[in-house]
């Protein structure tokens, strides 16, 4: 089962906003008496307020705007000048050689984890394929969450999606948008960084409170995308 399909020509057309959902890459002509393939199509939406594909646009765009951002800090960290080392500091309370090379090592993970995505990689949260990964939501902050993963998942990249999501701003230099949160959730699996969640919220809060907490801001979901998407 699935939330999402490709568009083809061969397909089932589902509802008035006429999405088509694959069945198979080649269209052929089935000549077994008595055989027929069986589709279930989940029309269950992700996001309230926007239809499944208007969702998987709002992904698209997401992905097309943190790549590059995760990029940029890839490319500096190599030259390693002093602007950017300032950067570090202000994220993350130190710029020494091990934070150096721990965001040198993290950071092409988390851009090859983005581009490996697409929208079917998202699911909404406390549907069967959120429960599929084996962990679910922290029941106590789920009117707070806007996204899960479960670490642990780096067969899938599953991102789960809370409502709070759907309302975000979209994008921010410096707050917390939905471009930041998924580059948050990426951050989390064990096979980029494995970040967890020490301090919430891309604010100046979060540098001050880095200044005092090195160890656990290099280790915070939040302080690595806020260290990703400042603005120059």
């Amino acid at each position: 089962m699935s939330d999402f399909g490709g568009s083809n020509k061969y397909g089932f057309k589902s509802g008035k906003n006429e999405e088509w959902i694959e069945v198979h890459s080649g269209a052929v002509t089935n000549t077994t008496p008595g055989s027929m393939v069986h589709v279930t199509l989940n029309t269950e939406k992700i996001c309230e307020n926007m239809t499944n594909k208007e969702f998987r646009e709002v992904i698209d765009s997401i992905l097309q705007r943190a790549i590059p951002l995760v990029d940029a800090r890839i490319a500096a960290l190599r030259i390693w000048p002093p602007s950017e080392r300032a950067r570090v500091q202000r994220w993350f309370g130190r710029n020494d050689e091990s934070a150096h090379t721990l965001l040198l090592n993290g950071l092409p993970r988390i851009a090859a984890v983005l581009r490996s995505l697409s929208p079917a990689n998202f699911v909404r949260s406390g549907s069967d394929r959120d429960r599929t990964t084996g962990c679910m939501a922290n029941p106590a902050g789920s009117g707070q969450e806007a996204a899960h993963v479960c670490a642990p998942d780096t067969a899938t990249h599953t991102i789960s999606i809370s409502p709070l999501f759907c309302t975000m701003r979209h994008w921010s230099a410096d707050s917390d948008s939905r471009v930041s949160t998924v580059i948050h959730e990426a951050t989390h699996f064990m096979d980029t960084m494995a970040t967890k969640d020490n301090k919430y919220t891309i604010a100046y809060t979060l540098r001050e409170w880095a200044q005092g907490n090195s160890d656990l801001a290099l280790d915070n979901a939040d302080s690595v995308a806020g260290y990703i998407v400042e603005g120059d």
